[in-house]
């Protein structure tokens, strides 16, 4: 709590939303019915963290140091416990799925507990995430008991991920204000060949990315170091430290598939997301309410929206083309690693194309590049969605799950060299 109030709280006014937000989030645990625990804190919490969005937004003139980053990692928390809460006295153990039955709680937590787990000092400033059943186990001694019954030690993970820190500020400080996303859309730029253009482009993401990979990858050593992450064995009985690990670089570099890209990305809030909108979701509207909490949690950019939005119709057309064209490619091993390098290629120009839009924050530069492209990718994903499936009638899900050999990404392919 010091270290927030040092930070975000110089004036009364900056800390006092969180407190507030904590507060009341606590007191409608307390006094809200069971059945509606869950929507009651949801609504409050994100409702608050609008309201703060809205503030940066529509007030402050400029980015800034604010309390944003505390109050969206606080929204994470309070949720979380709230529908554990509902999972645990109102469901049935049956109605559960693994996370939630292991999440499940069937009382509030202690006072004391509760502040805790919201003002732990590792991730209370920009995360990630911890769920709070292993939090408690962190507290109490039992998170890192090995197989042999001594505690595993961290220092080979916390080692290896200060060093990947290392060479990702060295890359930031070299290169990060040479790339900067908006040099994009500059007439400079433009007049590039589309070859030279698209290149920057792609190298202009990356560089994005790194900024990323640098400070999750510096969360994920401090909660190691101070023994938070364990997470059970490998394959080769080598011990995991990635319990709060928010990205696997790799697996984001090498990804096939769109889904392998979320997957290994901000990864304790895509874990949230599932908790909290994607398994509470009729399922067809599942992707759209997803990607859409996605956006507000984010903040009131319109980059954001274009974003996410652009992510949930790329989604539907990868999922729709992987069930028309993916079993095409499964007669040889050739055809199989054609198929994830065409699907490597492709998924790195669609997230290129989508993302820009969230680094500039604005609607422009975002929108002008996309009509200098002429949508075209958004285009294609309509034309996937709604063409294809005529052209190359797909496989039924049962079929696409019986007959198919898995078709290994690049990311499989490093790992057994690992």
């Amino acid at each position: 709590f010091q270290w927030s109030y040092f930070l975000c709280g110089i004036i009364f006014s900056a800390i006092k939303h969180l407190l507030s937000s904590i507060a009341i989030s606590f007191a409608l645990m307390h006094l809200s019915p069971p059945e509606y625990v869950h929507k009651c804190v949801f609504l409050f919490s994100m409702g608050y963290l609008v309201f703060i969005h809205w503030y940066r937004w529509y007030i402050l003139t400029s980015y800034s140091i604010d309390i944003t980053g505390p109050m969206m990692v606080f929204v994470q928390k309070v949720t979380t416990i709230a529908f554990s809460l509902h999972d645990g006295r109102v469901k049935k153990v049956e109605e559960l799925n693994e996370i939630q039955r292991r999440e499940a709680l069937s009382s509030v937590p202690p006072l004391f507990d509760y502040l805790s787990y919201i003002f732990h000092f590792q991730t209370v400033l920009t995360g990630p995430l911890c769920f709070y059943s292993d939090y408690m186990k962190w507290i109490d001694g039992t998170n890192a008991i090995g197989r042999d019954g001594k505690v595993e030690k961290q220092w080979h993970a916390v080692v290896s991920k200060l060093l990947q820190t290392s060479i990702f500020a060295l890359l930031i400080i070299c290169f990060g204000t040479q790339f900067y996303p908006e040099m994009i859309a500059e007439p400079k730029y433009l007049s590039w060949s589309s070859a030279a253009w698209s290149a920057l482009f792609f190298v202009v993401i990356f560089f994005q990315r790194v900024q990323y990979y640098f400070a999750w990858t510096l969360a994920d050593a401090i909660c190691n170091m101070s023994g938070l992450g364990f997470n059970g064995y490998d394959s080769k009985g080598r011990a995991r430290w990635d319990l709060v690990s928010n990205v696997d670089i790799i697996a984001v570099e090498l990804a096939t598939s769109l889904k392998e890209t979320e997957d290994a990305w901000n990864c304790c809030t895509m874990y949230w997301l599932r908790r909290v909108a994607y398994d509470r979701t009729p399922q067809r509207y599942r992707i759209v309410a997803t990607y859409m909490l996605s956006a507000v949690w984010h903040g009131f950019f319109l980059g954001y929206y274009i974003t996410f939005l652009t992510g949930a119709l790329f989604t539907v057309a990868a999922r729709t083309i992987r069930r028309c064209v993916r079993h095409h490619f499964q007669a040889t091993l050739f055809m199989r690693r054609l198929y994830a390098l065409i699907t490597f290629i492709t998924t790195k120009i669609a997230i290129a194309y989508a993302t820009f839009p969230f680094v500039t924050l604005h609607l422009n530069p975002g929108l002008f590049i996309y009509k200098r492209l002429y949508f075209s990718l958004h285009i294609l994903a309509l034309l996937a969605i709604f063409v294809l499936p005529i052209i190359l009638p797909p496989q039924s899900r049962k079929e696409d799950k019986s007959r198919l050999l898995p078709t290994k990404s690049l990311n499989d392919e490093i790992r057994k060299l690992q």
